[in-house]
């Protein structure tokens, strides 16, 4: 059971106006409601404190002997199987059995519902999902499989934006069990009680913060810190201004000189660990220290780490940019040559498609960093286009060829505000799936072709990106887009890709589509795709239609153009280059250095490469990788299915053979080198 800390229960004495939501939930945990709501709708605009109440309600009911299982849709890809997956983890102490493909799904709902009623026949059992409106179709799932099937000692939570409608209010079964929990900004009294908790006694300066936030949560948390003379309360009363000045006044005004420049560091970081702020801070940071940072209002949890609100990390990076910008210049280099290194130590044994887009959002061009940072994942899934599914990619193209859609992407930089506006006409991203035959590719190579499907199951997108090996080759020598390439190349390069099939020399793009290439959700799921071929020790080679999109992010992600080798192969008119990534071997370490270069990152870290990896096994490698994410013992024995002792030994064996006394060391050495040693 989770032992609440000292930041919990500082917490507890700042539920402001919340009264009726939590007698309510202390009515469901000590004894049994005399109705039959159990599935709750909490709802209210960004920053109205929905994820503080579901925190809140944790520390109810791990009191009370309760389980509580807390969820975020950000963290987890929108399918039946995913949701599952991650409830079984947390009800099983992290010990959840493996993933299963997703044709499995109702064995998964069936093993998550028995484990339910298990548990709740000795205890009440919470479910609470936050940010609920990025959900996507998982919500017909959820309605008509999941909370139908829910035990009756069993509380659904659902928080997000919007409350609960359309269909979810059509069936009069469903519609009686939903209580409405609708959450507004605090009235002027409550204010004045919230900042009298946090010492504050002048009657003016509290009229002053509530005229100004009008009792928004988050805005009132960040000017609760901000001191009655500060000059936000005589900015603008335009909501976008004056709460950029609130996260200036306190970045200002914020007391400790330690905690401030952790967040400064922070600021710089798209996804926060304390391996990764150690690094580029070149300082050890203890665990009070990180503590003090994660516990910050605007400072949530990811899979991925710690994530700063957006307003407020731009915020914070513009002004520190604007202030030192050579400090901010080298966090910048150091968070690359970080996540460079991961990719250089991990990408020969496992997916990198993570560290790719972390590197990126660094070192790439405009359009992939804001893509990267628009990106609301976990919506849609890539899976196998197989022969006993040929039919639906075949529908697919179909569909595409009778209704092609024209490229319409509007993305905005958050921490620049630049905007990147997109447009292709509809005839072009046809092209995308010109004279494509999923049967040849698929006979050819089983691996050759994916389907990007949203959370009900339909098709959204196709990706057809065929090993090259030698089985392959004919087939690519023969094709209009790829055979140009290879006719290019020399006997003696042509030969070195004649690998075995299990064992391809690279990847062709022939093609990555969507059905709407006006959903950006869609386009950045392919160029996560791509992250995850990228860096894989192969030659990756394309040539898409001559569109300047197309053309502009393939550059950005470090593709080059083979000089002088152009065809009109599309339109029989429209010259079109072919692009080539090449991390074969130690083209990989130059490549890496290429991207660092390119963005003005300075080279000074001094990297051991792969000199190392010999000596260590393939299992302690993973454990490396799991430690530079930023992972405790236990974590990483959750993630990997072992023990913690059995972690422990592997950690310790790592220590013995590299030669370090600790992590700190251990990232150090990986990474580099300090650029002050």
């Amino acid at each position: 059971m989770h032992t609440i800390g000292i930041y919990d229960e500082r917490d507890d004495e700042f539920i402001a106006e919340r009264d009726d939501q939590l007698a309510l939930f202390h009515l469901f945990l000590s004894e049994e409601p005399s109705d039959d709501k159990r599935i709750w709708s909490i709802y209210g605009t960004a920053g109205t404190g929905k994820s503080f109440l579901l925190d809140a309600y944790r520390r109810l009911a791990e009191r009370s002997g309760a389980r509580m299982l807390l969820l975020d849709s950000r963290d987890f890809n929108h399918t039946a199987e995913q949701f599952c997956q991650r409830l079984l983890r947390q009800m099983k102490g992290g010990q959840a059995e493996a993933e299963r493909g997703p044709d499995r799904q109702g064995d998964a709902l069936d093993t998550c519902l028995h484990e339910l009623r298990r548990i709740s026949e000795t205890a009440k059992v919470v479910i609470a999902l936050d940010t609920y409106e990025e959900m996507g179709e998982l919500d017909g799932w959820l309605r008509e499989q999941f909370c139908k099937r829910l035990p009756p000692r069993v509380l659904f939570l659902i928080a997000g934006r919007y409350k609960l409608k359309d269909q979810w209010i059509v069936t009069p079964a469903l519609r009686e069990r939903i209580r409405y929990m609708p959450l507004d900004n605090l009235s002027r009294t409550a204010c004045g009680v919230y900042l009298q908790r946090l010492g504050m006694t002048d009657d003016e300066h509290i009229s002053r913060i509530w005229h100004k936030t009008r009792g928004h949560p988050l805005a009132l948390s960040l000017a609760a810190f901000v001191d009655a003379q500060a000059d936000w309360t005589n900015g603008s009363a335009d909501e976008a201004e004056w709460f950029e000045q609130l996260a200036k006044a306190w970045l200002r005004e914020v007391p400790d000189a330690q905690l401030r420049q952790l967040v400064e560091a922070a600021a710089m970081l798209l996804h926060v660990n304390r391996e990764v702020l150690q690094f580029i801070m070149d300082k050890e940071i203890d665990d009070e220290s990180f503590e003090r940072l994660i516990a910050l209002s605007f400072v949530r949890r990811t899979n991925r780490g710690w994530m700063l609100h957006d307003l407020v990390r731009g915020t914070m990076r513009k002004q520190l940019e604007e202030r030192t910008p050579v400090y901010c210049e080298r966090l910048r280099g150091r968070a690359a040559q970080y996540f460079a290194a991961r990719i250089r130590h991990s990408s020969t044994y496992r997916n990198t498609e993570w560290e790719v887009g972390e590197l990126l959002y660094y070192v790439g061009g405009g359009l992939v960093r804001t893509s990267i940072q628009a990106q609301a994942r976990g919506r849609y899934a890539w899976g196998p286009l197989t022969m006993a599914n040929i039919d639906e990619g075949e529908r697919y193209l179909s569909r595409r060829n009778q209704a092609a859609t024209p490229l319409d992407l509007v993305l905005v930089d958050p921490e620049t505000d630049e905007h990147y506006e997109n447009s292709e006409a509809r005839e072009d991203m046809a092209l995308a799936v010109k004279d494509l035959d999923l049967r040849a590719w698929l006979a050819l190579d089983r691996r050759s072709a994916m389907l990007l499907r949203s959370a009900s199951g339909e098709a959204v997108g196709l990706a057809v990106i065929i090993p090259i090996h030698a089985a392959t080759l004919p087939a690519l020598s023969a094709d209009p887009f790829a055979g140009p390439y290879l006719a290019s190349l020399t006997p003696a390069e042509y030969d070195r890709l004649k690998t075995a099939p299990l064992d391809q020399a690279g990847w062709f793009i022939r093609s990555i589509d969507f059905v709407d290439w006006g959903n950006p959700d869609l386009v950045i799921e392919g160029m996560f795709l791509m992250f995850s071929y990228m860096y894989a020790g192969g030659l990756f080679v394309t040539s898409p239609p001559p569109v300047p999109f197309f053309d502009t992010v393939h550059r950005e992600l470090g593709f080059q153009d083979v000089p002088g080798l152009l065809h009109c192969n599309y339109d029989g008119r429209t010259p079109t280059p072919t692009f080539v990534l090449d991390t074969r071997g130690e083209k990989l370490e130059q490549f890496l250095g290429l991207l660092l270069r390119r963005s003005g990152v300075p080279l000074e870290a001094e990297t051991t490469g792969g000199k190392f990896d010999d000596r260590l096994t393939e299992r302690e490698r993973e454990v490396v990788s799991l430690v530079l994410d930023g992972m405790t013992n236990a974590e990483i024995a959750a993630e990997l299915y072992v023990s913690e002792i059995t972690v422990k030994k592997h950690v310790s064996s790592i220590y013995n053979k590299l030669a370090v006394k600790g992590r700190g060391q251990l990232i150090k050495l990986l990474v580099g080198k300090s650029s002050s040693a």
